[in-house]
């Protein structure tokens, strides 16, 4: 019956249903991004065409020679009143009939408070006022900024956005290419990008200049170029109120120019309701059925189920052999009863038998641990044997089993610690290099550059030591005699602990070293040694992370340097 309900009517109206929601979805969301994007590239476009005719007329104060002419008369007779009339016709004819410039102003570096002219558009006589304010507002607030923006501006044209005002800078050069002068455009944003007001559904639209808004609204909505999609409706998450953001980027000389619009599209989603209707008709006729096929799964499948369940948890509590006794009329669920039961009482039969071998198998561990030597005891007669040393004045001896004594304190950890002082440390490393000297004599020669103010920190228990049997058996034995050097110094928050020695890597050992490094497997003929590096570092990467570790490398000299990298702070339980 569940099959029938499932495949017959619940799973094809559920798909139908899926289907046409995304269908219509697809097809407005299309259809929103189309228009939307369509009409924000034709406003773009507008917008940079104002832009570019501004341009063009900005560079006719260089390209006409007027203003450069004027200057230059009034250089040789010194007549302001000339150089003020003659800049003064040339920017009334090129700029005051620009409704897109609320004022055009021009300044000579030689006195930039004095020689100082300008010009606004031809708007009546409120809009003249308001140009002399701005004007002044200029003068005593940006024009400082603009001259420091001049030092490096070149030949290039730049837009500037100061204090709520929106200006477009320029150098005036003369024939050496040098700036005698500076022009100031102030623009007027809204009839520049007017055009975004056209754009389908527009609410509020905001405009970037290297990335400061110009305009007095805010969008509410933040626009986000880190993910590249330029040029592309961004809708909210929720689509709730069908607000959207479309914004573009464009380039302009060698600025970044946003031009965002905030969008509302409610009007498509009025579609979306003659599918919601459809859909709720669904719903309504799938509740009789959902509540059919709950009661069904109920009684035939959660009952048994929760009997089982419940019996598996008593099990879990340790009452090995539970019957669970649960009333069920499946024969599938009396069939799971029975076999239940029948595993749990083999269950319990399985853990005595399991308990009794393991009782069996402790005893045979101890008898076989009461075979072996006592560490402690092994511990007592090296100290008995160096006290007859130093009775019959056998210094080197007593010297050797004094390290052998450390070395085998460092291997027994009785107190099973991780972390030791680096001082500790480097005691068991010396007490090591001490047997190795005595074995080679004056052959072998040991270096120390060691930051002592390491010499507190904590450091995993026996990661140096390994390294530096390593070096001796791959630099020294092979030659009967050579060197080893320790280096320790801070790198930032870590650590670093160089090992070097005069041994030279073959081919085939650096593969060897690769291979151990890399977490390669080892045979059960693999030297000690071999097993000791791979250690080292499989336990510096567990504790610190794979940021850290060992490496085993030649460098320039043909030496084999052995580098642990460790962190100089870490949690300080870990030395419990």
């Amino acid at each position: 019956m569940v099959g029938v309900l499932v495949l017959c009517w619940l799973l094809p109206l559920m798909l139908i249903a899926c289907c046409m929601l995304y269908v219509v979805s697809a097809m407005l969301s299309r259809q929103i991004e189309k228009a939307v994007t369509g009409s924000m590239d034709k406003a773009v476009e507008i917008s940079e065409i104002h832009l570019a005719d501004i341009l063009t007329a900005s560079r006719n104060a260089s390209y006409m020679t007027n203003i450069k002419d004027s200057y230059k008369a009034y250089q040789r007779y010194g007549s302001e009143r000339e150089l003020y009339s003659g800049v003064t016709f040339f920017l009334d004819q090129q700029y005051k009939y620009d409704v897109s410039m609320s004022c055009c102003m021009v300044f000579f570096l030689e006195s930039p408070d004095r020689l100082f002219y300008y010009t606004y558009n031809n708007y009546g006589e409120n809009n003249r006022r308001n140009s002399d304010r701005r004007v002044d507002f200029f003068r005593k607030n940006v024009q400082e900024e603009v001259l420091r923006m001049g030092e490096t501006l070149d030949t290039d044209t730049r837009l500037l956005f100061s204090q709520g005002h929106l200006y477009m800078v320029r150098n005036l050069m003369d024939s050496y290419f040098k700036p005698y002068a500076m022009m100031v455009i102030e623009l007027n944003p809204r009839d520049i990008f007017g055009s975004l007001e056209s754009v389908w559904g527009m609410e509020q639209y905001q405009v970037y200049v290297d990335g400061m808004p110009i305009m007095e609204q805010k969008l509410g909505i933040e626009v986000d170029l880190d993910d590249g999609r330029y040029d592309r409706m961004m809708a909210n998450s929720a689509y709730d109120g069908g607000e959207g953001l479309t914004y573009k980027v464009i380039q302009w000389e060698k600025q970044e120019l946003v031009l965002a619009v905030k969008v509302n599209n409610t009007g498509l989603m009025d579609d979306l309701y003659m599918l919601r209707y459809a859909f709720f008709l669904v719903f309504v006729f799938m509740i009789p059925l959902v509540a059919i096929v709950f009661w069904f799964f109920h009684a035939k499948v959660s009952q048994p189920v929760r009997g089982l369940v419940k019996a598996s948890k008593k099990i879990m509590g340790g009452e090995y052999g539970y019957q669970n006794d649960s009333e069920v009329n499946s024969r599938e669920f009396a069939y799971l009863n029975r076999t239940f039961n029948a595993m749990s009482l083999e269950l319990k039969y399985q853990f005595e038998r399991i308990y009794k071998e393991e009782l069996e198998l402790k005893d045979a561990q101890i008898l076989a641990l009461q075979s072996q030597i006592n560490p402690h005891f092994l511990n007592n007669t090296l100290e008995i044997i160096n006290w007859e040393a130093r009775m019959n004045g056998d210094d080197k001896v007593s010297s050797m089993i004094e390290a052998l004594g450390t070395m085998l304190g460092a291997t027994m950890n009785r107190e099973q610690r991780r972390f030791v002082t680096l001082s500790e440390e480097l005691s068991y490393v010396d007490a090591y290099l001490h047997i190795i000297s005595r074995r080679f004599g004056s052959r072998f020669k040991v270096y120390r550059e060691i930051d002592k103010s390491l010499l507190h920190l904590e450091v995993p228990i026996l990661i140096i030591q390994p390294i530096v049997e390593n070096a001796v058996e791959h630099g020294v034995e092979a030659h009967r005699e050579g060197m080893v050097a320790i280096r320790i110094y801070a790198d930032w928050d870590k650590m670093v602990i160089e090992v070097k020695n005069n041994g030279r890597m073959e081919i085939k050992d650096k593969e060897k070293v690769d291979f151990l490094l890399s977490g390669g497997k080892q045979d059960s003929k693999a030297g000690h040694v071999s097993l000791g590096i791979q250690n080292v570092n499989r336990r510096i990467r567990i504790i610190y992370g794979s940021e850290c570790g060992l490496t085993i490398q030649s460098d320039e000299e043909n030496c084999t340097v052995s580098r642990i990298v460790v962190k100089m702070q870490h949690d300080s339980n870990k030395s419990q």
